[in-house]
């Protein structure tokens, strides 16, 4: 692991070996550094925000490949999806040679994990896409609109757009459920936690639409 300084007070964290991020940042945390203000996961990388007057970097870096302390559970969530609302749901099986019943048994049978949240607020991109539902490349042409709440695929990852946002993902679903209030501050889903989508008919959508996480 190696540490690469940005800005008066922002560090990355490289080369994490076979750990997560999300669990470099555990890490960080359960070590309660001086001079650490946030420790934020990307995919493959750290950022760290802190005093620089405090941070001692072979301090961070000793926290980093520490343990991630006893309480760190990840949280598991499941999220209902109706996948006849997805709008690429159809062209999506097409392309992957799969019919509907096999794409929805295929996407409901795994366990993901919430590697890092970005794009947009809430925004969770999850590993552990099957290796049968892998290879949706982007878009070639984004949408200028993306309905809040629709499940996405893009080559071997997973999303969900909590908010109505622009984007280039397959939409192959879409959950009524509310998985961001940015006013409230409600961000239930975080780095390390664990998914997973169970299908529903587009009444029980109608019926649960709001109902937060």
């Amino acid at each position: 692991m190696r540490i690469v300084r940005l800005g008066e007070s922002a560090w990355i964290l490289r080369d994490l070996g076979d750990r997560r991020p999300y669990e470099v940042v555990r890490s960080i945390a359960a070590a309660g550094l001086d001079g650490v203000s946030e420790a934020v996961p990307a995919l493959q990388s750290v950022g760290v925000y802190g005093e620089p007057d405090l941070l001692d970097p072979d301090a961070l870096i000793a926290a980093a490949t520490g343990s991630d302390g006893s309480g760190a559970q990840a949280k598991s969530h499941t999220i209902p999806v109706c996948y006849e609302l997805g709008e690429d749901f159809v062209a999506a099986c097409d392309r992957l040679c799969l019919t509907t019943s096999e794409f929805i048994e295929l996407h409901t049978g795994a366990e993901y994990a919430c590697e890092a949240i970005g794009f947009c607020p809430g925004f969770p991109y999850l590993s552990g896409l099957p290796e049968r539902l892998v290879g949706l490349p982007r878009m070639e042409v984004p949408r200028v609109r993306v309905p809040a709440g629709s499940v996405a695929l893009a080559y071997d990852q997973a999303g969900i757009y909590p908010l109505e946002r622009p984007g280039g993902w397959w939409l192959i679903g879409r959950t009524p459920l509310t998985l961001v209030d940015v006013e409230d501050r409600y961000f239930p889903i975080e780095p390390g936690d664990r998914i997973r989508f169970a299908p529903i008919s587009e009444g029980e959508y109608e019926a649960r639409r709001g109902e937060r996480l």
